[in-house]
Order: C-alpha cells, then structure tokens, then sequence
C-alpha cells in the first residue's frame, strides 16, 4: 500500500506502449463498491476471492503486453502467486521507506476508519503487515529501492531491469 504502483504502473504501461490495469480498481468496478466497503460488508476472506477472480479474469484477458499493479496483499496470497507463476508473468516489488508508504496512504498513530485501505488503520498495524508481507515481496523477479526517484525514473530503472523495449 502507498508504494507507487498505480502512478509507476500507469507511467511504465505510457513508456512502453502497453496496456495498464489496476486490479483493485477492477474489483471495484465489478462489484459497484470500493475496497473499504467490500472488506467492511463481506470481509477479508471474500474480498481475497474476489481478488483472486479478478486476477485469473485478467490474466486471461491480456491480449497484448500488460502491466497489472495488484493490490498489496494479492502478491501474498499463494493463490495468486501460482496464477501468476503459471503465467509466466515476471514481478517487480517498489521497495519504498515505510513512512513514506504511511504518509502516502494518510495513517495515522490512531486508528482511523475511513481511510481507504482498510488494512492500513494506524501505523501500527501497517507495519506491523508490512513486516509481515515484506518476504513475500522480496520474492519478486526484480526490486527496485524508489527511495529518491521520480516514478519516470522507477518506470525507466523497471524497463531497464526487465529489458522491456520503450515504443517511444
């Protein structure tokens, strides 16, 4: 949460001439409710099957080169993780500064329950997730370290490093 995905993911996808899909904004659209809501209706164990659906509805439906940001659980959910092994898809982890990602994503010492990332309610329990998930991420065929760049200079480093051809 909060470490580019979307914003690096939408420049990469410009640079190179590809599509771009954002998978928690596909959930969104599908299910008529943001990602808050749905974890607050129907709870984290559905919305992990959702998100699973939505990445196999995905993946099928590429038919030209794509960049698809998950959501920041999706890559620790080992569902998802052999979805994507079978698909050959190679992965990129943004490695940002935790007070970066808290700042970003608008959390606060206090648990606060609107914020949009329903995983994200106090600093706390983001690190704590985030320590959590932190192998899973670093699992990635490439690591790009965001600390100090601009997302041009992260989507160029991740064109470079997975030797990705521009358009332009």
């Amino acid at each position: 949460m909060g470490s580019g995905k979307t914003s690096t993911g939408l420049a990469l996808a410009e640079r190179l001439g590809w599509e771009f899909v954002d998978l928690d904004e596909e959930i969104e659209r599908r299910e008529q409710l943001s990602v808050r809501e749905l974890f607050r209706e129907r709870g984290e164990t559905a919305f992990r099957l959702l998100e699973h659906a939505a990445l196999s509805r995905s993946l099928a439906g590429c038919s030209k080169p794509t960049i698809l940001a998950l959501g920041g659980g999706a890559f620790v959910q080992r569902d998802n993780l052999e979805l994507l092994r079978a698909s050959a898809i190679r992965t990129v982890f943004l490695e940002t500064p935790v007070e970066e990602m808290l700042q970003r994503c608008g959390v606060e010492d206090e648990p606060d329950e609107e914020n949009p990332r329903p995983l994200a309610a106090d600093s706390s329990a983001f690190r704590k997730l985030y320590e959590q998930r932190l192998p899973f991420y670093r699992a990635a065929q490439l690591t790009i370290d965001t600390r100090g760049k601009t997302v041009s200079e992260i989507a160029c480093e991740i064109a470079e490093g997975l030797e990705l051809g521009a358009s332009r």
